[in-house]
């Protein structure tokens, strides 16, 4: 009579494993397919490009040139020249982040040609008034364009160019220089730009699971076999940073950035080659650190110090 109650809990036990196992099986399954619906639309979270007017620079009080040029494949592309206020130091070649177009992104660049910097800063592809739709080839087409647009430009003084991308403008920018021979660039700064697309999309599909899901069994196989098989790692900034040398190359990013997290700019300056720096930053979030009140008149006097740090004396 003893052995009855002992049977019968084993049953029940098993019962609930099986349940259990089911259960854990509906929920990878359910993850499975909620990643690669997330997947699918992977592309369109990298490129949001829009047409709206935020900001121009003579509402800054600043003059500026309409620009139109050609990428390579003769998609026509639109941007601003800003000259230096006073005797210009350098020129500057903004390129931008993910999302709207470069009026967007005017106001952290605005305080530049107060700094005696020429600025010129442009649209990819599908952004703003250039045409065409944005891609990775296409994109970085046009960022090599960009860079000779501005070395063949009369009025200004090449031998002290510089590079400012942020975000996917920094990825952009990373690609560009390292796979080209641009020997008027003096310097680089690259702000909040993530290691690789595959190593961004684990993190967002990651960030999206766990918000719409929960923690789930399993989850970063899941997510890292996906990334794996369908996104591509075509010019991602991991692969070619080590090319960027000798030119000088800064890193900089917030520890608070929940867009592109920090960790992305340190795995890039480890993989960068000499000279290189890094300022990881207390606080902030994506693509603050010159916008901020409390910490933009620091930063900016510290960026126009680094490109100043490698300007060509002119005699």
């Amino acid at each position: 009579m003893g052995k009855i109650p002992l049977k019968i809990h084993i049953v029940s036990l098993t019962r609930i494993d099986r349940l259990r196992n089911v259960e854990n099986v509906l929920l990878i399954l359910i993850c499975a397919i909620t990643l690669l619906l997330i997947s699918g639309c992977l592309n369109n979270r990298f490129y949001q490009p829009n047409q709206t007017l935020y900001k121009t620079p003579d509402q800054y009080n600043l003059h500026y040139e309409e620009v139109f040029f050609k990428s390579k494949d003769g998609t026509k592309l639109h941007g601003w020249f800003i000259p230096a206020v006073g005797d210009a130091v350098g020129t500057i070649i903004h390129f931008h982040g993910n999302f709207g177009n470069l009026t967007y992104y005017f106001n952290q660049i605005c305080w530049l040609p107060l700094n005696n910097f020429n600025v010129f800063t442009f649209d990819y592809r599908g952004y703003g008034q250039s045409e065409g739709a944005p891609s990775r080839h296409g994109i970085y087409e046009d960022s090599v364009s960009a860079i000779e647009y501005i070395m063949s430009k009369p009025t200004i003084t090449l031998s002290n160019v510089y590079i400012f991308g942020q975000s996917l403008g920094g990825v952009n920018a990373i690609v560009a220089i390292a796979k080209n021979d641009f020997p008027e660039i003096r310097a680089i700064a690259i702000e909040g730009a993530f290691y690789s697309y595959r190593a961004e999309a684990r993190d967002m599909m990651g960030s999206t699971v766990q918000k719409k899901i929960g923690n789930i069994p399993g989850l970063s196989l899941q997510i890292w076999l996906i990334s794996f098989f369908l996104v591509t790692n075509s010019y991602s900034p991991d692969e070619f940073i080590d090319q960027v040398s000798p030119i000088p190359i800064l890193l900089i990013h917030c520890t608070q950035d929940s867009l592109v997290s920090y960790h992305h700019s340190e795995w890039l300056h480890e993989k960068a080659r000499e000279p290189k720096y890094l300022w990881i930053i207390s606080g902030g979030s994506h693509l603050q650190v010159f916008t901020d009140k409390k910490t933009e008149y620091r930063y900016r006097q510290r960026l126009v110090q680094f490109f100043n740090d490698h300007r060509q004396n002119m005699k």
